[in-house]
């Protein structure tokens, strides 16, 4: 059950929202958050039983371990400091044995000439994020920047469905307070019109949009040897499907929180405006980058230990960002690209202030098109394929950019279709360079009946393409 299915939008939902504000007349706010989540626990349940018992596992052990370093304090440091060093080996254990234990196995074969059996493991969904989330939680803690509520509390805090699976990664410190907050509990009509005009954008960004352009990334990369202008139509198709993809379930992940009154952090704003790579990564993911800041870089050091240290920081920081986003040297070199581009960045320092801001946006989004080919190629021998043919201008052509369109049917003749896959990718890049985003329509968002159709006309255009359902791609994460 993803947020844009049948059975989440007509029955999951609904249902939810109706027994959570039916709760509310009820006198203790403990029987919402229990049936809340109760909810998302199910919600997360739907994809596979046994991620059930993992994530439940996960909750409790940790909660637990955060009670004892709670309960250390005034004691001394150092059992404060041992359980906080269990607790992090017990989350990264975890989330590399599920994520890269094969990977490890892999790369262990092939340079040592090993035949260690793989186990070909099946990734919980969200563990990334419900990991990244909890390790928070116990630093948070370790630090006395706050303190432990009850076990329903921090339960809800982890499995609130509209983040659970793919993000936002929230804080404590900006959940609990407003799963506390009475004022919050009651329906409030205003938010939820605004919630669901942001969820229903969303939904269309995903369904109608980035699934369209899908099925040219999907059979481009079924091409053997794609020719000049075949890879670029790919690789600028899969640079707007994860855009609209993302940018979607961010929208649609808000959207909901809103209709239960909690404001979840903005997670995408416009990346592909960012005049340079360090600007894109303060709007793409962006609780992703406030997460590795403040968990990797800062640790290492930051920028307070020389010029020289904070390269190597910033280094290691995107590696373990193309690491965490998947187990493949192809997200490895994406994250490791994405640093050097920044470091790059730091060493110009001045040098391109007087350069015109569109020759900036343009330049910064080429590079991030081509970084995009690593993240989505199956392989790294596929992406350089793709990569090499980007910047080998001899064949042109353009006699098989139909076939990136073909989707069973027949009877046009290729032109048509090229016209066809080339107007969209120019409307896709019009949308993304020159409007406004969904946030900063929803911060003008008025509850009229002109909105109210609005909202009416994107969910059913968005669910007449229901049949043709995919998973968002940062669910593989």
């Amino acid at each position: 059950m993803v947020f844009s299915s049948y059975e989440f939008i007509f029955a999951f939902l609904p249902l939810v929202i109706v027994g959570y504000y039916l709760l509310s007349g009820l006198r203790s706010i403990a029987y919402q958050h229990l049936f809340l989540t109760g909810a998302s626990l199910f919600f997360y349940g739907y994809f596979n039983i046994t991620y059930l018992w993992i994530i439940i596992a996960s909750i409790i052990v940790n909660y637990s371990i955060a009670k004892g370093i709670d309960y250390c304090t005034g004691n001394g440091t150092r059992s404060r400091r041992g359980l906080l060093v269990l607790g992090v080996l017990f989350n990264v254990g975890l989330l590399g044995y599920f994520k890269y234990h094969d990977f490890f196995v892999e790369n262990i074969n092939a340079v040592f000439a090993c035949s260690f059996n793989l186990k070909y493991i099946i990734l919980p969904l969200g563990i990334s994020f419900f990991t990244f989330q909890q390790l928070s939680f116990l630093i948070s803690i370790y630090k006395k920047e706050e303190k432990v509520e009850t076990f329903l509390d921090y339960s809800l805090f982890v499995t609130f469905f509209p983040q659970l699976i793919a993000g936002p990664i929230v804080l404590y410190t900006e959940m609990i307070p407003q799963f506390k907050d009475p004022k919050r509990r009651y329906i409030n009509w205003d938010n939820f019109a605004n919630g669901l005009y942001v969820f229903a954008v969303g939904l269309f960004k995903k369904i109608v949009i980035a699934d369209t352009v899908a099925l040219f990334v999907d059979n481009g990369y079924g091409v053997a040897d794609p020719g000049f202008v075949t890879a670029w139509v790919v690789a600028l198709s899969y640079t707007m499907q994860i855009y609209f993809d993302f940018s979607g379930y961010c929208d649609m992940a808000i959207g909901i929180g809103k209709m239960f009154n909690i404001n979840l952090p903005i997670n995408f704003n416009s990346p592909y405006k960012s005049q340079s790579i360090t600007e894109f990564w303060r709007r793409w993911h962006m609780t992703l980058g406030r997460a590795l800041k403040t968990y990797v870089y800062i640790p290492l050091g930051g920028n307070r230990r020389g010029i020289s240290r904070t390269y190597v920081n910033l280094f290691i920081t995107f590696f373990v960002s193309g690491l965490w986003h998947g187990a493949a040297w192809t997200f490895v070199l994406w994250g490791v690209l994405h640093g050097v581009f920044i470091i790059l960045e730091r060493l110009a320092g001045g040098l391109f202030v007087a350069v015109p801001r569109y020759v900036k946006i343009c330049t910064t989004f080429l590079v991030v098109n081509f970084l995009w080919v690593l993240f989505r190629a199956p392989d790294l021998e596929t992406s350089l394929l793709f990569l090499k043919k980007m910047v080998s201008f001899g064949e042109l052509d353009f006699n098989r950019v139909h076939l990136l369109a073909n989707d069973g049917l027949i009877g046009f003749p290729y032109l048509a279709w090229n016209v066809y896959i080339f107007s969209i990718l120019i409307v896709l890049s019009g949308i993304v360079f020159f409007t406004k985003n969904t946030i900063e329509m929803g911060n003008v968002f008025k509850p009229t009946l002109r909105s109210a159709l609005w909202i009416s006309l994107l969910f059913v255009i968005s669910v007449v393409h229901l049949s043709r359902l995919s998973v968002f791609i940062y669910f593989n994460f």
